[in-house]
């Protein structure tokens, strides 16, 4: 962290950011016990633990190296919430690789995406890293069929209305949503028409000719390259404005784990996706607030891009602060303008995600098909509607 961010941040805050690791080095561990020798509010750092998606690491390292400083009902409710998402975790995991074997009897090419895949790749334990629902990558051409697997499991599709006879092909929603309400399991499937944050629409062919697999339940199952996973995981950041510590994790534990991996490689990647920026401002991240180590030659390359930086840095400072503060509908399209290389390229990129529909516009209002082209108009209002154009003039 900078001087400026280090100096604003609450102590809670600096207490998750040390503990949102696998690898705690001396220094680290001095500052933790530095913390904890403070004045702490446990229930906020409960709650931004589970806002942030970190308990599970904030409970492997406070339980290894203070299990008895902190207070023992603090530490039992540490170990509660643990076990509740180890268990939570396990059950996921086998109901991803029971989906990821029905797609592939049926010819569906399923890569597991962030969730249980990530944890094992990243953290090498699929218990380190808290996920609440499951995410799939397949091709839009085996929607239907996908469809028909999951509704033969029991899950309801969020937007059934889709797949009906009198639905537009050109609604896609941000991503196809089921939910098995009694279990409470949301899977969330991603096409390449889904993606749309992603700057250049993603060649999926090309994707696969470099999956890589991990071990879930003694089965094999699909994920991205390493090389891949750090370009896809920092336009997923990007779309969310880095709004959760565990994101910025994922990058560093992936940076860490991987002393070998082909950073020409993922820059060259990075600069066809023209999404260069956002893997630049990951790293940022990543190096900014876990201390991710880089080669001196990306480091230098991070130096170099100065609005990754500035970005970087006002993500940082609002991470870090007691208060976090979403953005209103200005700044969310300033971040995504400056998300892109080159003024204009830019503007049509914010501008682009700011009129092309999503699922909440769906939800707002049923239009037949006849009518769907004026989704475009009703987007922008349902987000001034609730982001404010401005924080002063909501």
């Amino acid at each position: 962290m900078t001087p400026a961010v280090r100096t604003s941040a609450c102590p809670e805050k600096e207490l998750l950011a040390c503990c949102a690791r696998t690898r705690v080095d001396s220094a680290i561990a001095q500052k933790i016990s530095e913390l904890l020798n403070g004045d702490l509010d446990w229930d906020y750092i409960f709650t931004e633990a589970e806002e942030n998606s970190v308990t599970p690491l904030l409970g492997r390292n406070l339980q290894a190296l203070a299990s008895d400083t902190i207070p023992a009902a603090v530490l039992e409710r540490l170990k509660n919430v643990c076990r509740a998402n180890t268990i939570r975790c396990l059950f996921l995991t086998a109901e991803l690789t029971k989906i990821l074997e029905l797609f592939r009897a049926r010819g569906i090419q399923g890569i597991a995406y962030k969730g249980p895949a990530l944890a094992v790749q990243a953290y090498g334990d699929v218990t380190l890293r808290q996920f609440e629902d499951l995410d799939i990558i397949i091709r839009q051409s085996d929607l239907q069929k996908a469809n028909e697997v999951m509704v033969g499991l029991g899950y309801r599709p969020r937007f059934e209305w889709i797949f009906s006879s009198d639905a537009t092909s050109s609604l896609v929603p941000g991503e196809y949503n089921y939910r098995d309400e009694k279990r409470r399991v949301m899977v969330e499937l991603h096409t390449e028409l889904t993606l749309r944050h992603f700057p250049e629409v993603p060649d999926l062919e090309d994707f696969s000719e470099r999956l890589v697999s991990v071990k879930l339940n003694e089965r094999e199952v699909p994920t991205f390259s390493v090389e891949d996973a750090l370009i896809v995981l920092s336009i997923h950041g990007a779309k969310d404005f880095w709004e959760r510590f565990s994101w910025i994790a994922d990058i560093s534990e992936l940076v860490q784990r991987y002393s070998d991996l082909d950073w020409d490689a993922t820059m060259q990647r990075a600069e066809a996706l023209d999404a260069e920026r956002m893997l630049h401002t990951g790293l940022l991240l990543a190096t900014g607030l876990l201390d991710a180590g880089v080669p001196d030659e990306v480091r230098r390359r991070l130096q170099a891009d100065q609005a990754a930086k500035e970005v970087a840095g006002e993500i940082l400072s609002s991470l870090m602060s007691r208060q976090y503060r979403p953005l209103d509908a200005k700044g969310r399209f300033n971040f995504r303008r400056r998300m892109r290389r080159g003024r204009l390229a830019g503007f049509r990129y914010a501008m682009r995600l700011s009129v092309i529909p999503a699922e909440e516009d769906y939800e707002m209002m049923r239009l037949p098909a006849k009518l769907s082209p004026l989704y475009v108009a009703l987007r922008p209002l349902r987000l001034l509607r609730k982001y404010g154009w401005s924080r002063r003039n909501p």
